[in-house]
């Protein structure tokens, strides 16, 4: 009954930190966004959780470098955390009244089918988490590679191979946090690394995934339901039967969705497609080039893979809406808004030297 009751209020942690305070830390930058579609509880909600791995990734990458403590870091980056969620309760009262009072109206008014859906989609979670394809390989790796934060409260010292002190960082761990964020969800949910990502993740990503979708369905239909409802139908199938590595097995999106290139693909590239469409489509604010200057250093906390892939999606829009609204200084503003991810991938290509500069 105690390890039950643990479970229990481990999940109750992870419902405040992944569902309601990024809600609260995103509105204190979306208030800023004078765009119609970002007045929702949904926009502010995906901004918080893009604000929240931003934050981990300018925390976790100079800690991981420095070898600082994984407790340090988890206390650093919950105060952080804290001062964003009661800094907007307090000057972001008002917005944060407004687009819960809009999100509840919407609810009260939802049709049954709306239930039905959410039903459908969560049933395949439901079997897919307690009937998981055996572990192989990127899961030992990475579970064991988590477990060993916790257990030696060092950043990725240990060779996961071998259980020994490691004397070298790859590039890829050190460069981004997204293993050390979930180091740090199960170091404050108080759940094992496993049943964290094998059970519980997935509970939370997989209806962010068709969340977010649902925000760029909206934006590229302009609200026809008809349309929307193709095009989630789509996004359903892929994340059924679609994969995103070579190592891919069936229902690999699905299953391994705690995966960063999983994250990456279903949550956070879809929202940040999602941002440069909203503010490229008009004259873009200095204030939202900062945005999405923030928002690439979050892409680049999941992955390498992401800090390109976000760097080629965002020129590549702005490259579109340039020639469209003959607006080409809208190319300056969003390679400026890029040089994060370039300053990374600098970093990435040139990481003996680097390392070397820092006495590592």
């Amino acid at each position: 009954m105690v390890g039950i009751g643990k479970i229990i209020l481990g999940i109750c942690i992870l419902v405040i930190v992944l569902g309601l305070l990024p809600i609260f830390i995103g509105a204190a930058v979306s208030s800023h966004v004078k765009r119609e579609d970002a007045k929702t509880i949904s926009f502010s909600y995906f901004m918080g959780l893009m604000l929240m791995l931003m934050v981990m990734q300018l925390l976790s990458v100079p800690m991981t470098l420095m070898r600082v403590s994984f407790s340090k870091l988890t206390i650093s980056y919950t105060a952080i955390l804290l001062v964003l969620g009661i800094t907007a309760l307090i000057f972001c009262r008002e917005y944060v009244k407004s687009i819960i009072t809009h999100a509840m109206g919407i609810f009260k008014n939802l049709e049954s089918k709306w239930f039905f859906v959410t039903v459908l989609i969560l049933v395949p979670v439901i079997v897919l988490a307690f009937k998981t394809p055996y572990i192989y390989g990127d899961d030992r790796t990475y579970i064991t590679m988590v477990n060993d934060i916790l257990e030696s409260d060092a950043l990725y010292q240990t060779d996961f191979a071998t259980g020994e002190s490691a004397p070298w960082v790859l590039s890829k761990y050190s460069l981004s946090s997204y293993w050390t964020w979930i180091a740090y969800l199960a170091k404050i949910s108080g759940l094992h690394p496993l049943i964290l990502c094998k059970t519980v993740l997935m509970f939370f990503f997989v209806p962010m995934s068709y969340w977010v979708q649902g925000l760029v369905a909206g934006f590229l239909f302009h609200n026809n339901e008809r349309r929307i409802y193709l095009y989630m139908a789509f996004i359903a199938l892929i994340s059924l039967f679609g994969e995103f590595s070579m190592y891919s097995v069936s229902y690999r999106i699905y299953t391994w969705v705690w995966q960063s290139k999983a994250f990456l693909a279903i949550i956070v590239l879809p929202f940040l497609f999602y941002y440069c469409n909203l503010i490229f489509e008009k004259q873009v604010k200095v204030r939202e080039y900062v945005i999405l200057f923030l928002l690439v250093i979050a892409t680049s906390s999941t992955t390498l893979t992401g800090t390109g892939l976000a760097v080629g999606m965002i020129m590549v829009l702005a490259f579109i809406y340039a020639v469209k609204k003959r607006r080409f200084r809208l190319l300056v503003g969003a390679g400026l808004s890029c040089t994060p991810a370039l300053a990374f991938a600098l970093m990435h290509l040139k990481y003996t030297e680097f390392l070397q500069l820092l006495n590592f």
